[in-house]
């Protein structure tokens, strides 16, 4: 009879040891990616490409803690390092892995070996996973599905919080809150030794929330709030609802979108001082037309954008600017970029009325009267030499460091 019991005991702890090991292998593996040169890593594109694996934001949460280290070589390149540290189950295992990106590599070149060397590196420990009887050479699992199995693990929902915003992001839906609070105060020294203080105060308030009907179609609103001595602004109040249509799906935006938005919507103005048609509060509805297109490739990168909007009470008070830059690695260590804006400007309703003082341009205590505004920015480099240049040395380096959190 005890032979029994204790036979039976046993196959309940084996059965509860078994059990318990699937559940854990059933999860992804958990991943913090702590880059030290945060503007070298594309995050968005990394998370697109690394499905097989969720991305958090606290490493206490992780299964592994990734850090990538960034030196510059004296030619200009990039010598990365990848620091695998292993957390709660992985605690004891810990690699390294090293790779450079040369100076003439485009920004596409340079996130595809950041994922190809993430891959490889993590392969050891999400192998301890279920995950890994779907992996061959690519991973593949559909948004809708992905995002469910996530829902289901994260208790904050995908909300994240810090003291100047909050935002929640998943693969079907976005929502971003900024909230700013600027104080500009200048004191100039005139001539005749007198003293003028100049004194700018600004409040800002913004929301977006925005979600994907399907691979093309998106929908959407947006909340802005100001009071702005600056720009007249007692308050300023706008609610416009937005609709966007992707002519290129939705899952390649990473290397190629063209989107085009139409945006429409009530603006709640109370002026500071009455405006140069004599108003001291109206509402007004305007609505926008935006054509925007971004192409990453290999051999560099287009963005371009054109955006109207008007007020719909009188269509001559509209604005209009063409905006655009282009990034093209014309030969090997050749690099050209040309970008710039022109705005036709017809829609400042709110500009103070009167003639502004001297002193109120150099100071800038209140916005001028514009019928446009433009600026362009031409750039090139070429690097030539040994190409043997991914060497960096180590000494005489002065204080850098940053905060990761």
């Amino acid at each position: 009879m005890k032979k029994s019991i204790l036979t039976a005991f046993t196959i309940i702890l084996v059965f509860i040891s078994a059990t318990a090991q699937t559940a854990s292998k059933n999860d992804k593996l958990k991943v913090f990616l702590d880059c030290t040169r945060e503007w070298l890593c594309d995050f968005d594109f990394v998370r697109q490409e690394m499905k097989m694996v969720d991305f958090v934001r606290d490493r206490f949460q992780a299964d592994v803690h990734v850090q990538v280290v960034t030196n510059f070589s004296s030619g200009g390149g990039e010598q990365n390092e990848l620091n695998f540290i292993g957390m709660k189950n992985f605690s004891s295992k810990n690699d390294t892995l090293n790779y450079f990106n040369n100076a003439t590599m485009t920004e596409d070149e340079k996130r595809k070996q950041l994922v190809k060397y993430l891959k490889l590196g993590l392969t050891s420990y999400y192998a301890k996973t279920s995950v890994a009887e779907k992996i061959d050479i690519s991973y593949s699992v559909k948004d809708n599905e992905d995002t469910k199995e996530q829902q289901k693990k994260d208790r904050w929902n995908f909300w994240q919080m810090s003291i100047n915003a909050s935002g929640r992001e998943t693969n079907k839906s976005r929502t971003n809150i900024n909230i700013s609070q600027e104080t500009n105060k200048t004191t100039f020294t005139l001539a005749d030794g007198s003293k003028d203080v100049a004194q700018n105060k600004s409040t800002s308030f913004n929301a977006n929330h925005a979600i994907k009907l399907n691979e093309h179609w998106a929908a959407g609103a947006n909340l802005n709030y100001q009071r702005s001595l600056f720009d007249n602004y007692d308050m300023n109040l706008v609610i416009r609802p937005r609709l966007e249509y992707s002519f290129t799906p939705y899952s390649k935006f990473n290397s190629e979108r063209i989107i085009i938005q139409y945006l429409i919507g009530a603006e709640v103005n109370n002026y500071s001082d009455s405006t140069i048609y004599f108003k001291t509060n109206e509402t007004q509805v305007r609505q926008s037309l935006n054509l925007i297109a971004s192409f990453t490739k290999p051999w560099g990168s287009i963005n371009l954008g054109t955006f109207f909007s008007h007020y719909m009470s009188d269509f001559k008070k509209k604005n209009i600017s063409f905006s655009g830059s282009v990034n093209w690695k014309v030969f090997k260590g050749f690099n050209f970029g040309i970008g710039g804006e022109y705005a036709i400007v017809r829609d400042q309703i709110n500009i103070k009325k009167g003639s502004a003082s001297s002193t109120d341009v150099l100071t800038r205590r209140r916005a001028l009267l514009s019928g446009y505004n433009y600026f362009v920015a031409v750039g090139f480099s070429y690097r030539f030499g040994s190409i043997f240049n991914s060497a960096v040395f180590p000494a005489m380096r002065g204080l850098n460091w940053s905060l990761n959190f």
